[in-house]
């Protein structure tokens, strides 16, 4: 049970930190009357776990590798932490450049479709940091594990679409979300990158 808990874990700290654009994209989703919960909910939940379904694909295809080699793909996940801090740490200001890539993939795709597929379209483009350390937690977690990490990622974005129905229209949330998630996300990629590069109960060669 405490493993399966980790499985969980895993899959929801893996999706929060990789989801900061998503969590911007819905916020602005949120705020448009047009785009009700009852149109941005499923469209958001059902596009991540598309991604997190692809990952889970190529995770497979990487097991086919012996399983002293699977555990170096966390150096995906650590990598892309210590890139995004070094990114931050020459930025004088700390400013997150992932509200305006995210308010201009908004505006794109307003401008060619609406509804559902605006939805759909925008996360998807937004969810290639997801898909690469999808790939790897999942290629090193025991087959039996991935369901209940595919369950965290799918709470996660069920999470992620509630907390921005609720806080849409606050600009001042969405400035707290812009300086703090910068800082904290990288650290915890890299959590996870070392994570799967140490041995642990949920690792294919030794979970359940």
């Amino acid at each position: 049970m405490a493993a399966v808990s980790l499985g969980v874990g895993l899959g929801l700290v893996t999706f929060a930190a990789t989801s900061l654009d998503n969590l911007l994209i819905l916020l602005g989703f949120s705020a448009d009357p047009a785009y009700p919960p009852r149109v941005v909910r499923p469209a958001y939940v059902g596009s991540v776990l598309l991604v997190a379904l692809a990952a889970a694909g190529l995770a497979a295809l990487a097991r086919l590798a012996p399983n002293r080699h699977v555990g170096l793909l966390g150096w995906i996940p650590l990598g892309m932490g210590l890139f995004q801090l070094v990114r931050l740490a020459r930025r004088r200001d700390r400013a997150i450049e992932a509200a305006p890539r995210a308010d201009r993939a908004l505006r794109e795709t307003l401008r060619i479709r609406r509804g559902r597929a605006a939805v759909a379209g925008v996360t998807l483009a937004a969810s290639g940091d997801s898909l690469a350390a999808f790939a790897a937690l999942f290629a090193d977690t025991s087959t039996g594990l991935v369901p209940w990490a595919l369950l965290g990622v799918g709470a996660g974005a069920t999470t992620w679409s509630l907390i921005a129905g609720r806080l849409a229209g606050r600009p001042r949330v969405r400035r707290l979300v812009e300086r703090v998630g910068p800082a904290l996300l990288p650290l915890i990629l890299i959590g996870i990158g070392l994570y799967i590069l140490l041995d642990t109960p949920t690792d294919v060669a030794g979970g359940p």
